[in-house]
């Protein structure tokens, strides 16, 4: 039997891309009954036709708080959710929610690449795995579904019975993060898997300056998760254990003796980063460019996340005071 379905689209500034998801959405091939649901956050409603539209003023009370807006204007047994800078082929909504053929899945994350267009920094981006796994994720899927408990809606979907047995996304998460609170949540309650051939392509940074920008937020979305003590036990020391600054601030005091020891252990992360992505050279679709890429985006994003985190920490002195 197929799954009524309800596809929640939150969406804030961006009505061309949104625009051009909502055709891409029109065409899907299921076979069974969806709808589309968009939730803007806009002073200035503006209904798209052939969808459910519910606008709400722009009150910056987080993605979070749309999303569980979305769901309560679900009909459908199944909540799809899809980014709106995201595009989608015909057969994507079909390949995304086939796995609940098995009554024990509660919910899929489907594969994330970027436009085929895409530039070299943007490519590199999708290979380290951000947004959603990347192609990354893709490429060591090999074709096959994968238990996981990693799931991010910019596609994404669950069985709607189970988001309100866990409450919904945790609405203290206004910086992010809230995806990663709720799939915890249900893994609890049954299998989440990742589903490597129901892709969307979305929209990649592809700029340094973008990157920056992105991974200094979602620095700052981890303390903020973790100071709420919704985050799991570990981590705090997760936090630690990932920041790039602390593994290389030994290396950076030794520069009053000598840079030698600093520049050894970038050239390290560069040589073990190439190496570990080599698949990428072989690839028919990514450019050859984003391998030489790969290690300065990483430590471009392992670096802002670190002064996105530091810059939370400060805030909350601030505030504090």
């Amino acid at each position: 039997m197929l799954e009524s379905i309800s596809i929640l689209v939150c969406t804030r500034d961006r009505r061309d891309m949104l625009n051009a998801l909502l055709a891409d959405l029109g065409k899907q091939d299921y076979a069974g009954q969806y709808e589309i649901i968009v939730v803007e956050e806009t002073d200035d409603p503006s209904p798209p036709a052939g969808v459910s539209y519910v606008p709400h003023p722009m009150l910056n009370k987080g993605i979070a708080f749309a999303r569980n807006m979305a769901i309560e204007h679900a009909t459908g047994d199944v909540v799809v959710f899809v980014d709106d800078d995201c595009r989608v082929s015909p057969d994507w909504l079909r390949r995304l929610v086939r796995p609940l053929e098995d009554a024990g899945v509660l919910g899929m994350q489907g594969g994330v690449t970027v436009p085929q267009e895409t530039n070299a920094i943007g490519w590199a981006e999708s290979v380290l795995g951000f947004p959603g796994g990347g192609v990354g994720r893709i490429h060591r899927a090999r074709g096959q579904l994968q238990d996981t408990i990693e799931v991010s809606t910019l596609n994404a979907a669950y069985r709607r019975s189970v988001i309100a047995e866990v409450g919904g996304f945790p609405v203290a998460a206004r910086f992010g993060g809230e995806d990663y609170l709720l799939a915890k949540c249900v893994a609890g309650r049954g299998r989440l898997v990742f589903v490597p051939d129901a892709v969307v392509r979305h929209v990649a940074r592809g700029s340094v300056p973008a990157i920056w920008h992105w991974f200094e937020r979602r620095g700052m979305a981890e303390f903020e998760l973790w100071r709420s003590g919704m985050a799991p036990q570990d981590y705090g020391r997760w936090m630690i254990r990932s920041s790039l600054s602390i593994k290389l601030l030994p290396f950076v005091l030794l520069c009053w003796w000598s840079m030698l020891p600093l520049l050894a252990m970038i050239a390290l992360i560069v040589v073990s980063n190439m190496w570990r992505e080599r698949w990428v050279v072989g690839s028919p679709e990514i450019p050859l460019a984003a391998w030489f890429w790969l290690p300065w985006v990483r430590m471009l994003m392992a670096v802002g996340s670190d002064v996105g985190r530091v810059r939370a920490w400060l805030r909350e002195g601030r505030d504090a005071r």
